[in-house]
C-alpha cells in the first residue's frame, strides 16, 4: 500500500469515527483541517456560494482567511469549463486568470475540488507554496477524499434539515392543547407532548421509553371511574394492529376525558397514538 493509499484510507476511517462521536456541526471543519495535515497543503477551505452574487469563504485554515467574499460567476465558469471534476493546477494561473487570487497568495499550485454535482453549493480549495507531486496515487487519493467529502456535505445538510424539522414540528405539537402520546411498536421509543407529561404525571415532555408511557396511561386509566367499560372496549382496540377508537370515554373524579387511539404506519416507524381532550374543566 503506498503511502496515498494510507493517507485516503485515514481520512475515511477518521472522518467515520467523527460520525459516531462527534457533532456533526463541526464535521466538515474538522474534515477540511484533516486534509489539510494529510495533503501537506499551506491553506485549505471550503468556499460556498450563497447566492447568485456571492462566494463565502468557510472552516478556512489559515483562519484569517474566512469570510471572504469571491465573485462566483468566474468560479461557475471555470467549474462548467471543467465539467464539474477535480481541477488541478500544477502552477497557479497569472492573477488576471486566477479567479481565486484574494486566497491563493503566495502560492504555487493548487487543487479545486467540487464537492456537489451543481454549481450552488460548495468546493474545497487546496493551496501548496511548494508544488506536491501529481502522481497517480496522489490523484487517487484526492478524489478518494473528495466523494467521502460529498458525502459529508450530503449527510450534514440531511441531519441539519432534520433536526430543524424536528424542533418545528416538537414546537407545534408541544403547544396543542390536547395532551398527545406516541408508543411505538418497536418497543424502544415513545413521546408524549407538555400536555401528556402534565395528565400522565411525567417529569417533562419528549422521548420516553414505551414502558413509562404504558405504566403512567394504565396508573390513569385504573383511576377511571368506568374502568370496566374502558377495559371492554380496550380489548377490542388491541385485538388487532389496525384497530382505532375515538371518542373514547374515561370519567375521572374530577374530570372527563375523551380518548382517542389511532394507529400510526409509515415506512419509518409504526405504533399508536394517543390523544386525551378534557371534556370539562
Amino acid at each position: 500500500m503506498s503511502i496515498w493509499e494510507r493517507k485516503a484510507l485515514n481520512f475515511i476511517n477518521q472522518t467515520s469515527r467523527w460520525d459516531k462521536d462527534k457533532h456533526i456541526s463541526s464535521f466538515l471543519a474538522f474534515s477540511i483541517s484533516l486534509v489539510k495535515n494529510l495533503t501537506g497543503a499551506d491553506i485549505a477551505l471550503q468556499l460556498e456560494f450563497e447566492d447568485e452574487d456571492t462566494a463565502k469563504v468557510k472552516c478556512a485554515s489559515p483562519v484569517h482567511l474566512n469570510d471572504i467574499v469571491l465573485n462566483p460567476e468566474p468560479i461557475k465558469k471555470l467549474l462548467y469549463a471543467h465539467g464539474f471534476k477535480t481541477i488541478y493546477w500544477r502552477e497557479l494561473p497569472v492573477p488576471k486568470e486566477n479567479v481565486f487570487k484574494e486566497v491563493l497568495q503566495a502560492l504555487s499550485s493548487a487543487i479545486i475540488i467540487p464537492v456537489n454535482t451543481t454549481p450552488n453549493n460548495s468546493l474545497l480549495v487546496l493551496g501548496w507554496s511548494e508544488p506536491p507531486s501529481f502522481e497517480p496515487d496522489f490523484v487517487e487519493c484526492i478524489e478518494t477524499i473528495r466523494l467521502r467529502l460529498k458525502e459529508i456535505l450530503l449527510q450534514s445538510q440531511q441531519q441539519l434539515y432534520f433536526q430543524r424539522v424536528a424542533i418545528r414540528f416538537a414546537a407545534i405539537l408541544h403547544t396543542i392543547p390536547h395532551a398527545l402520546v406516541f408508543i411505538n411498536n418497536d418497543g424502544f421509543s415513545g413521546w408524549v407532548n407538555q400536555e401528556g407529561a402534565t395528565l400522565l404525571g411525567l417529569s417533562g415532555p419528549g422521548e420516553q421509553l414505551p414502558a413509562v408511557l404504558s405504566d403512567a396511561m394504565m396508573q390513569l386509566r385504573n383511576k377511571a371511574l368506568n374502568t370496566e367499560e374502558i377495559y371492554k372496549k380496550a380489548v377490542h382496540l388491541f385485538s388487532s394492529p389496525e384497530n382505532a377508537l375515538t371518542n373514547w370515554t374515561w370519567q375521572l373524579e374530577n374530570s372527563t376525558l375523551s380518548v382517542s387511539c389511532l394507529p400510526v404506519t409509515t415506512q419509518q416507524i409504526s405504533g399508536r397514538l394517543w390523544i386525551f381532550e378534557t371534556l370539562d374543566q
